[in-house]
Parts: C-alpha cells; sequence; structure tokens
C-alpha cells in the first residue's frame, strides 16, 4: 500500500508551526506541559529525526506505542507522519499474551513505551524507547533534545497507510484497520463540516488513544483546524465534569461514550452543572438510552449522536443545532460517505426496514493489516459490511438497531438486546444494563437482563419485568433478571458482552 502517489499529503503542525506558530496547540492535563503549534512542530520534528538516526525508522516501517494518553503520543503520530512511518498504538490493558500477539502481528521497527510497561516489551525484537509519564525526563526526552528538526515531509501519498488501529476485540481477536492519508483527511473534513470546529475550537479527550474515539473524536481535527486540544491521561467523572464546566478552560466539544455521560450524570455536582462555552456535546460507540439522553437534554447539553466504527470513523450524525429535536436518532449520513441499509438477501432495504448498515467512500478503511482474507470477506461489491443493524426514515435519518451479533432468536422472532436495555435503563435506579441471550428448552434462547443498581439504590426483579411487560411485546421480555456488582468494560468503555457470554454460559436460572 506504500508509495501510491494518490495525491500530495501535507504538514499539519509545519503549516500552524509557521503561520500560527503563537497559538496554544495542546495541553497534557497530568503534566501541565503545554505547547505551541510552533513549539509542538519543533518537537514532533526532532523526534522524527531521532527516530530516523537512531532507529534506523523508514518509510513504512510501524512505530509501536504502549503508553497511557498523552501530549507525547500526538508527537509520535505527526513524526510518524513526516517520516512516512505507520503509527500503531497498541491498547496497554489487554493481558501479556495479547500484547504479545499484536506487537508479532504488526512487527514494529521501534516501540515507545511508558516505563510501567517495561516488562511487556523487554521480549520485544524491536528498538526501544522509554517514557517518563511525568514528562521530566526519560530516553524519549533525550531523544528529542539530541536531534535537530531536519526532517521535511515529502512523498506521501493519499492512500499510504499512516496508522494501524487495532479493534477492540469486543467480538474476536483484534483487527489490525489501515488508516490512510485519505481517510483522516476526510474525516477532518466531516468534523469541521458537521461540528463547526475551527480554529477558536478547544476539546477535551479521554478516551484512550489507542482507539478512534480517543484519537479521533474531535482531537486529531483540532490539530488540521488550529484549535486546541486538552489530553486527560486516563477517564476521571469528577475531573471531566469539571473541566466541562470550567470558563477558564472555555472547551467548545467534547465527546464521549453512554458510559461516561452516565457517570458524570450520576455525581451530586452534576445537579448544579452548568456548560458555558460547549457547544458541541457528541456521543457513540454505544447504543444510548433514552433515558440518558433526556437526562443531559434537560441540562440544556443535548448530545448529538453519531455513528461509526474503527474502519469508518465518520458516517453519521446528529446536526448539533438539532440534536435536541432527533433524540434517539444517530442522525444523518455524512456528506462525503455513501450508506445504505441491505436486507437479508443483500439488497438495499426499503425505508425503516432493519438491515445492515453497509458504507462505501473516501472515509472508509480498505482493509485490514496483514489480513487478506479478512479484509475480502469485510467488503462485498465495494460496501463494507459494518455488522451493526440499523433503519432509516424517509427523511435519511439513521436509526441504531443492535449489533448483528448480539441480536439472538426467541420463538423464531428477532430479538434486539438494546430495545430491552433502552426499557430497563429508563428506572431511576439502574446505572448500566446488558441484555445477553441464553438457551432455553421451549424457545431456542431468551433474555438474561444483567443490571448493575445505583449506590445505594433497590429494585426488584417483579419491577423489571412488569415494566418490560408494559412497553415490549411478550417474546422481547427477559426471561431472566440478574442484579451484579459489575460489569466488565472495554477501554473504550463498551460492556464486554463476550465476556458476559462466557461467564453466564452455564446459566440455569439461578441468580
Amino acid at each position: 500500500m506504500q508509495g501510491s502517489d494518490g495525491g500530495r499529503v501535507y504538514d499539519w503542525l509545519r503549516y500552524h508551526g509557521q503561520y500560527n506558530a503563537q497559538d496554544l496547540a495542546v495541553v497534557d492535563l497530568e503534566t501541565g506541559r503545554k505547547w505551541t503549534y510552533g513549539q509542538f512542530d519543533d518537537r514532533a520534528t526532532r523526534l522524527a529525526s531521532g527516530l530516523r538516526n537512531e532507529h534506523g525508522v523508514r518509510r513504512g516501517d510501524r512505530v509501536a506505542v504502549l503508553a497511557h494518553n498523552s501530549s507525547d503520543i500526538f508527537e509520535c503520530l505527526f513524526a510518524c507522519w513526516k517520516l512516512g512511518a505507520i503509527f500503531t498504538p497498541l491498547n496497554w490493558r489487554l493481558a501479556p499474551p495479547e500484547i504479545g500477539h499484536l506487537v508479532k502481528h504488526a512487527a514494529p521497527k521501534v516501540i515507545l513505551y511508558d516505563k510501567e510497561f517495561a516488562s511487556l516489551v523487554s521480549q520485544v525484537d524491536a528498538g526501544k524507547i522509554a517514557r517518563d509519564p511525568t514528562g521530566g525526563g526519560g530516553a524519549y526526552e533525550q531523544l528529542i533534545e539530541a536531534h535537530a528538526p531536519d526532517v521535511i515531509m515529502s512523498g506521501a501519498g493519499l492512500d499510504d497507510i499512516h496508522s494501524i488501529l487495532y479493534t477492540s476485540g469486543t467480538t474476536g481477536r483484534p483487527k489490525g484497520v489501515m488508516y490512510t492519508h485519505r481517510m483522516s483527511f476526510y474525516t477532518v473534513v466531516q468534523s469541521a463540516l458537521h461540528a463547526d470546529l475551527n480554529r477558536t475550537s478547544r476539546t477535551l479527550t479521554f478516551s484512550p488513544l489507542f482507539h478512534t474515539a480517543g484519537l479521533n473524536a474531535g482531537a486529531l481535527s483540532l490539530f488540521h483546524h488550529g484549535g486546541t486540544l486538552y489530553v486527560m491521561k486516563r477517564w476521571d467523572a469528577a475531573k471531566a465534569l469539571a473541566y466541562f464546566v470550567d470558563p477558564e478552560m472555555g472547551l467548545t466539544h467534547v465527546n464521549g461514550v453512554p458510559t461516561t455521560y452516565i457517570m458524570m450524570s450520576e455525581l451530586p455536582e452534576f445537579a448544579q452543572a452548568k456548560f458555558p462555552t460547549i457547544n458541541f456535546f457528541g456521543v457513540g460507540s454505544a447504543p444510548i438510552s433514552m433515558d440518558l439522553l433526556e437526562t443531559w437534554e434537560k441540562k440544556g447539553a443535548a448530545l448529538a449522536q453519531s455513528y461509526g466504527m474503527t474502519e469508518a470513523f465518520g458516517v453519521s450524525l446528529t446536526p448539533p443545532h438539532r440534536a435536541a429535536a432527533m433524540i434517539g436518532s444517530a442522525g444523518y449520513p455524512m456528506m462525503h460517505i455513501d450508506v445504505r441499509i441491505a436486507d437479508e438477501s443483500g439488497g438495499e432495504a426499503v425505508r425503516g426496514q432493519v438491515g445492515e448498515i453497509q458504507v462505501k467512500g473516501p472515509g472508509v478503511t480498505p482493509g485490514y493489516w496483514a489480513e487478506p482474507e479478512l479484509t475480502q470477506k469485510a467488503f462485498i461489491d465495494g460496501w463494507l459490511k459494518t455488522g451493526d443493524l440499523a433503519y432509516m426514515e424517509e427523511s435519511g435519518a439513521l436509526f441504531i438497531v443492535d449489533r448483528l451479533k448480539d441480536m439472538f432468536i426467541s420463538g423464531g422472532e428477532n430479538v434486539y438486546p438494546s430495545e430491552i436495555e433502552n426499557v430497563i435503563a429508563a428506572f431511576d435506579e439502574v446505572s448500566q444494563i446488558a441484555v445477553i441471550e441464553t438457551p432455553d428448552t421451549k424457545w431456542g434462547e431468551v433474555g438474561l437482563a444483567l443490571i448493575l443498581l445505583r449506590d445505594g439504590a433497590h429494585l426488584e426483579k417483579d419491577q423489571v419485568l412488569a415494566r418490560c411487560r408494559e412497553r415490549l411485546a411478550a417474546y422481547k421480555v427477559p426471561k431472566h433478571v440478574v442484579f451484579v456488582s459489575e460489569l466488565p468494560m472495554s477501554a473504550q468503555g463498551k460492556i464486554l458482552k463476550k465476556e458476559l457470554r462466557l461467564e453466564y454460559a452455564n446459566f440455569n436460572g439461578a441468580s
């Protein structure tokens, strides 16, 4: 894939480093370090020089990163861009054997890592650069200080790969999604068009930067448009809410997943919270309940729902100025992407009919790194098969129903767990809810509702089932209800139903 001319790629940091050098580019909230565009471009260019001179990194080489969120991650990303190398962030929450698999799969030339992960990378056959998370020094800072900013980006084409992002693996082994410069360019164009991003925009990223939500949800776009990015090391609901309401920080755009908004809404401080500067509240990555949408809308913060995935980050978005009126919708398809709903026969479904979302366009991945067979299976006639179920209204608005793999069949009827979860989430006592299927001798499969209550709350099974019977068809009502002390979560805030299915594989109806 490397070497395609496909249109020239420009150096975003170099541009702003020359023409907007004194503008604030990034603030690392963990260390307090902040860099103007002039400083940020200088550091990224020096890092590129160090990677080239000391580690032999060249065009097409992978540079892996195993580190917590920081401004350094973006320096590494842009250093790779300048060299034509491939930025490859790894999920540090995985078990050592899983990380080992990703490293073997990506075969990096060099790996940048936080000191706490030294044991995980000790056996990696690659150059190693230790990073001090406090920003106080270490091999990473020494590499930057020791080299001149003498790398000039040239020769990269829009169809060249600049990053590999591994999927979360919630439904199987992680896959390495290839990101091209063309994909990222259209991502930032979409962001500016649909979320009103510009040079005065300020946003906060707290999702892990090895995930598309952390890397692309406003973050990467800010650097193209010359805005300011604030980086949290890790998610903390109380800190995030404090940043949201801080007029001096002046955030204009925020993005999260349903779990992050749930956790903030459960804080005592939320009752008095006001958001004087934020004009865009984005939410995506997982199904969201009507109850949560209404909770934030009452605060004057209408959550603009979106739909996307690692393979195609920007698919649909609720226009911010219409978010309150479109609660429950994932919005309209964005401008530079084709979206269709495919029926079971593979043809295009009629409006209002549930089917699989399929997408095509310049913002869609060309496939999976070193996985030609998986790539071939993922596409049909040029359309990426997302594995997500939805329907489209006559207006073109998209309504997500569920993951295709989460749907189950009870008594011959399709059951979509997210529909049941939406009903149960309306209880004030419920913090989080997951519905999975479990075998049943009569119906084949039935629903098992796993409920995490808010602290100090009490709820009876009969109350849950009574509400479900009032609002759902009989075949959709879960047969079993279990109250749990926790639900397994991915780094992106998604409930890991794969783990729940394993945990409850031998469930016999007892609780």
